[in-house]
């Protein structure tokens, strides 16, 4: 291996990708890469949200580590110095020429690369049900830089980072047709909705409950019906084809330059979206399967073995730590993130993970929800301060999670065990969860419990 080329995805759900099972995508282009090389199935973002992830992964380090815990604007993130270090600083202190284009939205955590400038290159939608905005605008303009970048020569190895927005634009089309509306005419087959798309709303935590008082998009859906919702997952459906597509033309590049056979490429996501499951859109609060678990994908130089599939838990801080060993780059030990080069090698782990974390405190700062997941190997349990809400999901008997079992005396035990979990993670990780503040005004919280009861209008600024 003497390249390494890292193509991220934002807002890709694993269940939104055909080589993890859905039928209904067209995702060729990352299909043929699995196929080529290694992909984890139980890969998880440390917080389902565009900045925090991304400082986390490219640092290694758990979002609240370095502050990165919002989207800022009302709740203001610290910031990642450059003593922090990032995959840019450690191989640009290498010898690598670290380049990056596409989203940055890092909070700092890109120190090390020479980021590329996005100039959005508009187009015409191929039909009007399938709107577009910045976010497609701007993929054009990133796969154009990127494709004649590797078309050239390169004196030097490189770490190139390709940031595709989509299939963020599904966040522009729910205001393009928010509210109550006629049925689009779009595709012939419309895909049906996720099996968890009714669920006892009862049972879930407050915060989630009410985050259509909280999230400007969760709003804007909450009087949708069913056929609305199929052709929202159309929509997402079409943008994460967009995505795949803009990958190939990369891959493509890729396979005519003179780096064809010796580039590692890495596919990732930084979080995922709701998908219609729970009648949710994007991603807001929750820890649930459509926004945390993500597709992670190793192929080309320095990958042993072809279309496999591991189900270790994987952190995508793991980023990190697992390129710094392929290259053979002394990584700082005192990160959340772990190695998972020995198993790209055709090895076993060296160390290996008995839960993997994820965190929420909030998106714009209008409501603060401090959460935790925990996913250990068979169960997931999250835990929110407000209202001291738990929930806990069987993930191989519910993989939909559909009923919350922590109210459930039959399983008293293992919900300890998560708590002393969490417990651990909150002190190896000096996080400061438990002692952070809740804050939910009594006005977003008076309507009966459902999206469908929500009244008035959201934070202006979520």
């Amino acid at each position: 291996m003497k390249n390494i080329l890292i193509i991220i995805s934002d807002q890709l759900s694993k269940r939104a990708v055909g080589a993890y099972g859905n039928e209904d995508v067209k995702t060729p282009n990352i299909d043929s890469l699995a196929k080529q090389g290694i992909r984890f199935d139980n890969a998880y973002t440390t917080y389902p949200l565009c900045l925090p992830a991304r400082a986390a992964f490219w640092t290694g380090t758990m979002p609240h580590n370095t502050w990165s815990v919002s989207n800022e604007n009302r709740f203001k993130n610290g910031v990642v110095t450059e003593d922090v270090p990032s995959v840019g600083s450690l191989f640009s202190a290498a010898g690598y020429e670290c380049i990056h284009f596409g989203k940055r939205h890092d909070n700092g955590a890109l120190h090390g690369f020479n980021c590329i400038d996005v100039n959005g290159i508009k187009f015409e939608p191929i039909h009007p049900a399938y709107s577009l905005n910045y976010d497609s605008f701007n993929d054009e303009d990133t796969t154009r830089k990127s494709v004649n970048y590797l078309s050239q020569t390169h004196d030097k190895p490189f770490v190139m980072a390709v940031d595709i927005q989509n299939p963020h634009d599904i966040c522009s089309w729910i205001g393009c047709f928010q509210g109550e509306h006629e049925d689009l005419t779009g595709p012939d087959k419309l895909p049906e909705l996720l099996e968890n798309y009714i669920v006892d709303f009862s049972q879930l935590p407050k915060s989630v409950q009410y985050s259509c008082c909280a999230h400007r998009r969760q709003q804007h859906a909450s009087l949708w019906n069913d056929m609305n919702f199929r052709h929202y997952l159309a929509a997402y459906y079409h943008y994460v084809h967009m995505a795949d597509d803009c990958i190939g033309r990369l891959l493509d590049a890729l396979k005519a330059s003179d780096s064809a056979d010796d580039t590692l490429i890495v596919f990732m996501a930084d979080h995922g979206d709701s998908m219609g499951s729970r009648k949710m859109v994007t991603k807001h609060t929750s820890f649930y399967e459509e926004t945390t678990n993500v597709p992670m994908i190793f192929a080309g130089a320095g990958v042993s073995g072809q279309n496999q599939c591991f189900d270790e838990l994987v952190s995508n801080t793991d980023l990190m730590p697992t390129l710094c060993e392929l290259a053979g780059i002394d990584c700082p030990t005192n990160i959340y993130g772990k190695s998972l080069a020995p198993l790209l090698k055709g090895e076993k782990l060296k160390e290996g993970r008995t839960y993997v974390a994820s965190e929420w405190m909030s998106e714009w700062g209008f409501t603060i929800e401090p959460g935790r997941m925990i996913r250990s190997k068979n169960f997931k349990y999250n835990h929110f301060l407000e209202n001291s809400d738990e929930e806990l999901y069987d993930l191989v008997n519910d993989p939909y999670e559909k009923i919350n079992l922590a109210g459930d005396n039959n399983y008293a035990d293992v919900l300890e065990e998560h708590r002393a979990m969490l417990d651990e993670h909150v002190a190896l990780t000096a996080d400061p969860f438990f002692y952070l503040a809740v804050k939910a005004d009594d006005r977003w919280r008076n309507h009966a419990p459902g999206f469908h009861n929500h009244r008035g209008i959201s934070a202006p600024d979520s």
